[in-house]
Order: structure tokens, then sequence, then C-alpha cells
């Protein structure tokens, strides 16, 4: 069980181009601060800066030295280089006093390497605390979603990891692309959600796979479905793809994902596949008017599949992975 004088590390693994940091550090802030989470339980913010060169700036760089400076929080940046080791940033500055009831502090790896799994694996390394707060970069957290997810592991202490429900936010209305996206999310399949998740860290020691393009399908089972639960009650709102050449680019992600999973760590799936679908449940629960999108999006999945299959006979499964530069986009709102 985890107990009070135990420590929470919330760690964010955010690529150098990343628009909306600041909204993001801003909404994380606000749930560790909730007001039924014991004192001090929320130890510290890590965040690695993925695909920046040394002395270079971005616009998450200086989103959360603006953070930092605004709630008085102290920062570190580290610079690792190639293999990992830490080295002293050049100009970094001097950190700034902490203010009571926010996080004790804050550091900032920087990374010229590029890719998720990567970030995720220097931020595993470095987190002090017993658990981890693994967030997205470009999500908005609920503000009772921290408290949620604690109070979940703390009640059921077999658990692993607990992630909470990802909840589409459709600018506008959302494309036909965003409200297609959008639809599977209304469902529990029993897998984890990889935007905001609480792991104990006894649980991998080894970190991830450097190559995952579904890290959170692949935590699922490598973590054991037994000891990994989806708390309903703590929300995590996300951009799912708006465009066509955005969602076609994620179904193949989440097909190649799949493929992986069976060919490099098939034993894992001894105990079963990554998800269950229940799927008269899934029919009847949805509206006439959506029977076309989701036969239209399994007819997707299944020229995604082939377009993995066919790209993955010439080049490595990490090809597969391309950000979606749709999904950052909030129309000024969350």
């Amino acid at each position: 069980m985890m107990l009070i004088q135990d420590s929470l590390s919330v760690a964010i693994p955010c690529r150098a181009s990343e628009p909306g940091l600041l909204a993001t550090l801003e909404s994380v802030r606000e749930a560790c601060l909730h007001p039924h989470l014991p004192t001090g339980v929320v130890s510290e913010l890590l965040l690695c800066i993925n695909g920046i060169r040394l002395g270079e700036e971005c616009v998450p760089l200086n989103a959360v030295r603006d953070f930092c400076q605004r709630h008085e929080i102290t920062i570190e940046e580290v610079w690792l280089d190639c293999q990992g080791e830490a080295r002293d940033v050049p100009g970094s500055g001097s950190p700034v006093p902490r203010f009571p009831g926010s996080f004790s502090r804050c550091t900032v790896l920087l990374t010229e390497r590029k890719g998720k799994p990567p970030a995720w694996n220097v931020l595993w390394r470095w987190v002090r605390g017993n658990a981890v707060l693994f967030a997205d970069a470009d999500v908005r957290i609920d503000r009772d979603a921290v408290y949620a997810l604690y109070t979940r592991m703390r009640q059921e202490p077999t658990l692993h990891l607990v992630a909470a429900r990802e909840v589409p936010f459709l600018p506008d209305g959302g494309t036909l692309w965003g409200r297609m996206g959008a639809i599977p999310y209304r469902f529990n399949f029993g897998n984890a959600g990889g935007r905001l998740l609480l792991l104990r860290k006894t649980a991998l020691p080894n970190g991830i796979p450097d190559n995952l393009l579904l890290e959170d399908a692949w935590l699922t089972v490598a973590i054991g479905k037994t000891r990994v639960a989806k708390e309903w009650a703590a929300q995590v709102f996300f951009v799912p793809p708006e465009t066509w050449r955005d969602y076609f680019a994620e179904r193949i992600r989440t097909e190649g994902g799949k493929l992986q999973i069976v060919r490099e760590h098939g034993q894992l799936l001894a105990a079963g596949p990554v998800a269950q679908y229940h799927w008269s449940h899934f029919w009847r629960e949805l509206s006439i008017n959506e029977y076309p999108l989701v036969l239209l999006s399994l007819l997707i999945k299944g020229a995604a599949r082939l377009w993995a299959r066919v790209t993955l006979t010439r080049k490595e499964f990490y090809s597969l992975y391309r950000p979606f530069s749709s999904t950052k986009e909030w129309g000024g709102q969350r």
C-alpha cells in the first residue's frame, strides 16, 4: 500500500517543438494541489525535453522557465549527452525560491536524442519518488484526477499501475476524423491509457524498450492486467487527430505497435491480449448515425495494418512513429 510518507514524482516527456506545455503544467499543478491529497506527497516535477541541441532554446523550455518563475519553484536544468551522462547547462541561471504548497523542485533534462520512449526512460532513471505520475505534454488534467489515481492505488495495494480515463476534446465539435477517433474512448477495454498514469517505481526495474510505438499497450501486458486498472473518475483531456493525414498516421502507428508487441514481446501475451472487446455492448451503446463512422474506421484500420506490414519489410518499427500536429489545436479552450 502507498503510505502517506511515500513521495510521488510528476514526469513529463516533451518534444522540443511542443507548443502547449505551459497549459499542461498549469493543469498538473492545480491537480497536485488538490485539498485532499496528503501535504507533501507530490515531491517533484521532472521534464525531459528531447530533440534540443546544447545551447538552444525552444518553446517548451521557455514555458517551464516561465512556469517555475511564476510559481516560485526551484528549477535545475541538466544537459544529457548521447550516453545519458549529465553535464552542466551553460547559462541555465540560478534557482528561484520555492513557494510552499507547490512542487519542491523542478528538474529539466535536456537531450538531443529524439523519441518519447527514450525520454520516458530518462525520467524513470531520474525520479526519486516511490510512485511516478506520467503525463503527456499536450493534455489537460482534471483537477480531481491525481487525487483519484492516488486514492485508487492506496485502496488496492496489488495494483502497480492506475491509468486515467482519456476524454477526447473536440474543438468546435470536431472534424469527421476527430469524431471517428473519439468513439472508442467512451468504452473501457481493460487496457491502460498512456496520457496520464500513476506507476509504482518497483513495477519496472529496467524501464521500457527504447523503440516502443505503443508504450501504454506494452505496459498493460508487461506489468500484467491483474495489476493494471483504469480509474474512470480520473479524467485527462486530449485532442484526437483532426485531419485525415494525422488520423491515418495514428492508425498506422497503432497497428504497427500491435505487430511490434506480437513479434518482439510475444511472450507477454501469454496471459491474453492487451484489450478485451465486448462487441455486443459496444454496438448497443452507439447511436445509429455513428455506425457508418465505426464501419469506416474498421476499413481504415485494415488499410493501416497493411501499410504497416509493408513498411516493416524494409524499415524498423520506430520509423512508423510521427507526431500529429492537429492534436495540438485546443482552440483556446480548456
